[in-house]
């Protein structure tokens, strides 16, 4: 599972990415369509992989804010289309278009300049972003009728979609959330009233989905779900055990197996001539591979054997774990700091509070300090993902 001359992983499991969404499709209904949120990497989780993994599903579109990730994206050929989240300025919208993206505006310049960059005969795609009250990014949702009239009037310009954005983490936000999904479907059936409504319209997101609201768009954009993470700051607000988190594992391997005698010290854990005689081992996972010292006061484990072992301390580049509880353990064992089976699993909220951060910080933390593997359980089998110049097999 991971190379000898530096031991560790972290393990993906597509078959749970592929679940996610059947859940997601389940609970929005026929007839809705699917975006897939393939920003920070997609979530951390590899943005390639998970695209090669949905591509044949049928949905609306992959979203990145990236270019570079988007142009490896376009790379693959993949048959689903690639849309830019708002981030380039006018001037970078040829390069967009060039590059075969959709890119998002949110202004006239923008719109002007992917028009222009459009190829000889051809209509520049593109998506608008409203802003429908995050107060973020965006055209006003009130100036936001107007706006697609004056592009319908642009030469060379194809506007695809129309989305906004309406995260929330608690009751209230919930609310708030639904006044403006009501707000936006106003401005959806204005559109259509004067034959502007684009052929995409989306506003709900992971927190709508799974708080059960719903609106007149054609489509919805999943990134926390489609993960198994929770949106939301209050769990109350949802049940969200039908998600599971598409990071299944992270482990490394004893390096070293010392026993310490009654008296001796072991500084590391603070202990200065201990009581008792202790066992202890070391793995070469710490902070430069994505941890971080764990929080005051929380006792952090990892599974040896099945069994848990408590960590003393996380350092740059190492972890030393007390052994007393697993005795017959030895260098080459594997160290689990996530996953295992039952009742001594550990999961990955559990192992983020651990170390004090939400269950997204902890996989974007860990997301390329490791040797990432793709466990996919429709094919059953697990395999790295290509390093950058490698050919893809």
């Amino acid at each position: 599972m991971a190379d000898d001359a530096h031991p560790g992983w972290a393990l993906y499991d597509l078959g749970r990415l592929r679940a996610n969404l059947a859940e997601i499709r389940r609970r929005i209904g026929p007839g809705q369509g699917c975006i897939v949120a393939l920003k920070g990497n997609a979530y951390g989780h590899g943005a390639v992989p998970v695209a090669r993994a949905l591509d044949a599903d049928g949905l609306a579109a992959f979203m990145t804010g990236s270019f570079d990730e988007a142009c490896r994206l376009k790379s693959e050929r993949l048959r689903t289309p690639v849309v830019m989240f708002a981030g380039a300025l006018p001037a970078g919208m040829a390069d967009l278009v060039d590059a075969g993206l959709v890119p998002t505006v949110v202004d006239r310049a923008g719109a002007e300049a992917a028009a222009r960059a459009a190829p000889s005969g051809a209509a520049a795609p593109v998506y608008v972003k409203v802003n429908a009250g995050l107060g973020r990014l965006g055209v006003p949702l009130e100036a936001a009728e107007a706006f697609l009239a004056a592009l319908a009037g642009l030469p060379n310009l194809e506007v695809r979609g129309l989305y906004t954005h309406l995260p929330f983490g608690d009751a209230h936000g919930r609310d708030w959330a639904a006044r403006r999904l009501a707000a936006f479907d106003a401005l959806l059936e204005r559109l259509q009233d004067r034959g502007l409504s684009p052929p995409l319209t989306q506003a709900r997101a992971s927190a709508c989905v799974a708080a059960g609201l719903s609106d007149r768009a054609s489509a919805v954009c999943v990134g926390h779900l489609l993960y198994g993470l929770s949106p939301f700051a209050d769990d109350s607000l949802a049940d969200l055990s039908a998600y599971r988190p598409v990071l299944a594992e992270v482990g490394s391997r004893l390096i070293q197996v010392a026993a310490h005698p009654q008296g001796s010290d072991i500084a590391i854990g603070g202990s200065y001539g201990i009581r008792h005689s202790r066992r202890t081992g070391v793995a070469p996972i710490g902070v430069a591979q994505g941890l971080v010292r764990p929080v005051p006061g929380s006792r952090p484990e990892a599974l040896i054997r099945g069994r848990r072992a408590p960590i003393l301390a996380v350092s740059l580049e190492h972890m030393v774990l007390d052994l007393a509880d697993a005795p017959d353990a030895e260098p080459g064992d594997e160290v689990l700091l996530l996953g295992g089976e039952g009742d001594g699993a550990i999961g990955l909220a559990e192992l983020a509070a651990w170390f004090g951060m939400t269950p997204l910080d902890a996989v974007m933390t860990l997301s390329g300090r490791l040797p990432a593997r793709y466990r996919d359980t429709r094919g059953g089998a697990a395999e790295r993902t290509p390093l950058p110049g490698e050919t893809r097999r």
